[in-house]
């Protein structure tokens, strides 16, 4: 079931209309009123890799059986690379911001805090790569 749904053909403008609308609702629901960077939920975080991941994976799999695979955002995002659906150096560099971003957010919380906030000097190369990727891809 989950395979044919997600290799279900579908409008890319549809689906597009449909990720940005679901984005703006998390990021509504998640303000964040500090100076820090949300790991997860700032524009260049963690979610909007998620969201471009997810957009790639429904937007194409009906052509590419491949992407409905259970390998995690890090493997989508280098196979839809691979598959040139994306920029392969740009889909790299988001992946290990990805893993760079997952590494920080799960040294915040074993320290015990709610929320995963750095200073955003310290991911800006990071959110800087997934915001240009999320432009290429969601513009």
């Amino acid at each position: 079931i989950r395979t044919a749904v997600l290799r279900r053909p579908r409008s890319p403008a549809a689906l597009r209309r449909e990720v940005l609308t679901m984005r703006k609702k998390l990021h509504d629901a998640h303000p964040n009123r500090t100076a820090l960077f949300d790991l997860k939920h700032n524009p260049g975080g963690m979610i909007d890799i998620e969201f471009i991941v997810q957009y790639l994976v429904l937007c194409h799999a009906a052509q590419y059986p491949q992407l409905v695979a259970d390998i995690g955002n890090i493997g989508l995002l280098k196979l839809c690379g691979a598959l040139g659906l994306i920029d392969p150096t740009l889909a790299g560099e988001v992946a290990d911001a990805y893993r760079r971003m997952r590494r920080l957010q799960h040294q915040i919380r074993l320290q015990g805090e709610q929320r995963a906030r750095v200073e955003p000097e310290q991911v800006a190369t990071d959110a800087a790569a997934v915001r240009r990727l999320w432009d290429a891809v969601l513009g």
